[in-house]
């Protein structure tokens, strides 16, 4: 049994699928003189789904064209079909067949369902196959009976059956069944709105209109859309003395986006000049090289309190302070901090929110330790995926630039050998790195009101960080030229809604002022 393909499918049939009536699946193995539905809405489940049923014995296999690539993930949602099945239950097996392999399908996982009678809930599985990656064939899903062989009443239900690239997987849902959602959507809304609530509203508007109803058209999709530029491509730049290939690279980029940075040296200029002394608190702040460049230009109506674990760091932080200035080093546990009563007008964070295991630990401190007009800021925050890993949009389009790059520029300076790829280390797996970055924006929104907030840098970091940059020499005009083609690429992703994942941003706390009741 051949089904037939979903238009919406057509761009996505060779690395992703998903299950519908439209979609192009096989079905074998189906028992003789059995009358079934093969779509049927599972009236014992909550939400009662629209789902593809599978009967003991039968399986669904999927084209043979799929390519499995590092990121890609399964995901199902599955039930016994019936609310009564076999005592001995069914099982759900998953399996991979590979292109041009003759020998059987590799079993990935059985999903076993026990017997009786059937909870009122639906299973989920949100599943990783990427060791599969670089492979190319079929998955098969089968419907087995249990362990003592009885298929009766052994009916399996899917609901939802998505396989794609992890930043893929919520569209590709929303993709299916596109057609039952609409035609769904369609009629509860004319219901809807011909309710007394809407209704009496509507018949006064159209009274007082003394309209009559009008033509409707239909609009036309053009073949292609248009990609909208918003600048031209950047060319050669001279490079400022002494500047490092990283910031050569950043600073170009900083110039293609028409949006400047919350100027944090020019804000903290404009509080202490008020002539009130303005306290500053920086977490995690290591050497505290830009803390202390500000503390030269803003001079002594700033006192500054540094926090680190690292006694050593603090040491070298307090030396870079002229003695005129009140600096007050405190050794603690950023993920332990609690409010201890103690107020500051700014607190500041330097690239190190993504090293931070308790977020929502700190973010409270951060909130309830400010000023009612303090501002929390984030300077140069790595916001992107965890583990310092490129979104897999961004790592893609990366890697069309890197396979471009002579063997030269592409010398990984910390293995000492030549990389085809951009490496895809998850680097929190041994340290802290980009721990918890995904989870940083969403916190911030939550504990704070955003005030200035600036984002940039999709996949130019790695292209162009320690990795690589020694690489580069900017007196080489060749070697600008690489860089230059990194930056356009860049802007060109971010441009067509690229995540930037460097955050620079002002924020104030989200306080709130509850009404005073009535005694």
């Amino acid at each position: 049994m051949l089904h037939k393909v979903n238009n919406l499918e057509k761009n996505y049939v060779s690395n992703a699928f998903y299950l519908d009536e439209f979609s192009i699946f096989e079905i074998t193995g189906t028992p003789r003189n059995v009358n079934f539905p093969r779509w049927m809405q599972i009236a014992h489940c909550e939400d009662k789904r629209l789902s593809m049923i599978l009967l003991s014995g039968e399986s669904i296999e999927l084209p043979d064209n799929l390519q499995i690539e590092k990121d890609t993930r399964l995901n199902i949602r599955y039930s016994a079909a019936l609310p009564n099945i076999s005592a001995d239950g069914l099982v759900f097996e998953i399996c991979f067949l590979e292109s041009d392999q003759n020998h059987t399908a590799d079993l990935i996982c059985a999903l076993p369902i026990a017997g009786g009678m059937q909870p009122p809930y639906w299973r989920m599985i949100n599943l990783d196959i990427s060791h599969l990656a670089g492979h190319k064939g079929r998955l098969i899903f089968r419907c087995q009976p249990g362990a003592e062989n009885d298929p009766s009443g052994d009916w399996l239900a899917i609901s939802d059956l998505c396989i794609g690239r992890e930043d893929q997987l919520s569209l590709l849902k929303a993709r299916s069944f596109h057609e039952h959602r609409s035609r769904n959507e369609i009629e509860h809304f004319s219901i809807v709105y011909r309710h007394s609530m809407y209704s009496s509203i509507q018949d006064q508007h159209a009274e007082l209109a003394a309209s009559k109803p009008r033509p409707v058209r239909k609009f036309i999709q053009g073949n292609d859309v248009a990609e909208i530029s918003n600048g031209t491509a950047i060319t050669d730049v001279e490079p400022l003395p002494g500047e490092f290939p990283y910031d050569y690279a950043t600073r170009l980029l900083a110039g293609c986006i028409p949006q400047t940075p919350p100027n944090f040296l020019e804000r903290l200029k404009s509080r202490a000049q008020s002539g009130n002394i303005v306290k500053v608190l920086s977490l995690c702040s290591g050497a505290a090289r830009i803390e202390a460049d500000y503390a030269a230009q803003v001079g002594i109506n700033v006192e500054w309190s540094l926090l680190d674990i690292n006694v050593d760091l603090l040491g070298l932080a307090s030396k870079q302070f002229a003695p005129e200035i009140k600096l007050d080093l405190i050794e603690a546990n950023v993920n332990e901090l609690s409010f201890s009563g103690e107020k500051w007008d700014i607190i500041l964070c330097v690239s190190a929110l993504h090293h931070i295991v308790e977020l929502e630990r700190l973010m409270k401190f951060c909130h309830n330790s400010l000023n009612e007009d303090g501002e929390f800021w984030s300077i140069g925050e790595y916001v992107g995926r965890n583990g310092n890993r490129l979104w897999p949009d961004a790592r893609e389009e990366a890697n069309k630039l890197f396979h471009q790059l002579p063997k030269q520029y592409r010398i990984n300076h910390h293995t000492s050998e030549l990389d085809d790829d951009i490496p895809d280390n998850d680097y929190s797996v041994g340290c802290f790195e980009g721990i918890r970055s995904e989870n940083i924006e969403p916190l911030l929104d939550r504990w704070f009101h955003p005030v200035d907030v600036y984002r940039r840098n999709c996949f130019l970091w790695r292209l162009i960080n320690l990795t690589y940059s020694d690489n580069y020499d900017l007196k080489n005009p060749d070697d600008r030229k690489w860089i230059v083609r990194m930056v356009n690429a860049e802007v060109e992703h971010f441009r067509a809604g690229g995540r930037g994942t460097e955050l620079f941003g002002v924020y104030r706390p989200r306080l709130l002022d509850y009404p005073k009741t009535k005694p």
